[in-house]
């Protein structure tokens, strides 16, 4: 059964789904990318469902329905601390294991928040995470970026993104293109935390805490798969395990052969 939902954190509304399960055992928590919204991962939750795990997610400030400007961001920190303000409340309510799972961007915060906070989630499962750009972007660039981000840190700009790379399966494309919540905007503040993010993530690897899952396609055109070879080669091997899918464009959960990849993670999360 799927339920919407509204949270609140710092007077910002925050619009969410919450997938339930017949007889949960665990709580996976999904962290959406950029220019989308959690509704995207309707056929994600309901397959996990079936297996006894309860899937919940939030609409992004300045994405889907929740307040902000579409592409607007108050930056990684504030990801950070909505995530754990969200991850608290979720076990107040449920008081179940927690998988935090995270896609592109979401899949960028993810990882930038198991480095550097506490939590007290069971494992994490991170697919195409946003550590490098797939066009690696020079460093003057971003010291340009650095400062528009103190001048005029709210100015939106597109992504540039070739949405046709985002799957082989061209329903998913053309539903994409459709859908009213999708945008292609951010803001300098959005492009340039989501980089340094992505840099500090792979600088610091080697603070991996907790049980984790990395997978990635090696076609992907929106992140780069190196960014995630480079965390994969400086993290813990023992709580870290990474997979490339041959082929596989950058949402590997709606590609053709997205029950094969959705029956890896479900055996990867049933082991731990």
């Amino acid at each position: 059964m799927k339920a919407h939902f509204t949270w609140k954190y710092q007077d910002i509304k925050f619009a969410g789904i919450e997938w339930k399960a017949a007889d949960p055992h665990k709580i996976i928590v999904l962290v959406h990318g950029i220019g989308e919204h959690i509704e995207r991962y309707d056929n994600l939750a309901k397959y996990f469902n079936q297996y006894s795990y309860h899937v919940i997610g939030l609409d992004h400030y300045g994405h889907g329905t929740s307040d902000g400007q579409k592409g607007a961001s108050k930056g990684f920190s504030f990801y950070f601390e909505y995530l754990q303000a969200f991850l608290d409340y979720i076990h107040q309510q449920h008081n179940k294991p927690i998988i935090l799972y995270g896609h592109s961007m979401g899949g960028g915060i993810v990882t930038g928040f198991i480095l550097k906070y506490k939590s007290s989630i069971q494992a994490a499962v991170i697919t195409s995470p946003a550590l490098l750009t797939y066009r690696k972007v020079p460093r003057y660039l971003l010291m340009i970026l650095a400062v528009l981000n103190k001048l005029i840190p709210n100015m939106r700009i597109k992504q540039g993104l070739n949405l046709q790379k985002i799957s082989h399966d061209h329903q998913v494309i053309e539903a994409f293109k459709k859908d009213p919540l999708n945008h292609n905007k951010m803001s300098i503040r959005l492009a340039y935390s989501m980089l340094i993010n992505g840099l500090w993530c792979i600088e610091h690897a080697q603070q991996l805490k907790i049980p984790t899952l990395l997978i990635h396609g090696d076609a992907d055109e929106f992140t780069s798969v190196e960014g995630s070879r480079l965390f994969a080669d400086k993290a813990q091997k023992n709580l870290l395990t990474y997979k490339e899918w041959g082929g596989g464009f950058h949402e590997l959960h709606n590609e053709p052969n997205k029950m094969e990849v959705l029956a890896f993670i479900l055996s990867w999360l049933n082991k731990v």
